[in-house]
C-alpha cells in the first residue's frame, strides 16, 4: 500500500511540476491535488508506523515547489489583448479581395 501510493504520489508531483512550467499551467492544479492527497495518506502511513521517511520530505518539496510556480504564473502572468481594429481592416480587405479574384475567375468563364 505504502508503495502504490507512494509511487503514484512521485508520479502526480513530478507531472504537476512539469505542467507549471508549460503554457496550460492551470491544468497543473489537478496533478498538484492529487499528489497533496497522495502526501497526506503517506504521512498518515509514516505516522501510523513511527517511521520517518526522506521521500515524505522529498514529495512535499515537489509539490511545494510545484504549486509555487503555478501560483507565480497565475498571479503575474497577463494575457494581453491587442488592438482588434486592425485585425478586423485587415480580415475585411482579405474578404474584399477574395470576392473580387472569384468575381475575376467568373469573368475568365
Amino acid at each position: 500500500m505504502k508503495k502504490i501510493v507512494s509511487i503514484f504520489a512521485f508520479v502526480s508531483a513530478i507531472l504537476a511540476l512539469i505542467l507549471s512550467l508549460l503554457p496550460i499551467y492551470i491544468i497543473a492544479y489537478i496533478p498538484a491535488v492529487i499528489g497533496i492527497i497522495c502526501a497526506f495518506i503517506l504521512w498518515k502511513i509514516n505516522q501510523k508506523n513511527n517511521s520517518n521517511s526522506t521521500s515524505l520530505k522529498v514529495l512535499v518539496f515537489l509539490l511545494f515547489a510545484a504549486l509555487s510556480i503555478i501560483s507565480y504564473q497565475v498571479f503575474f502572468t497577463t494575457s494581453e489583448v491587442n488592438d482588434t481594429k486592425k485585425l478586423e481592416q485587415k480580415e475585411q480587405q482579405s474578404e474584399e479581395e477574395a470576392i473580387e479574384e472569384l468575381e475575376g475567375l467568373e469573368l475568365e468563364e
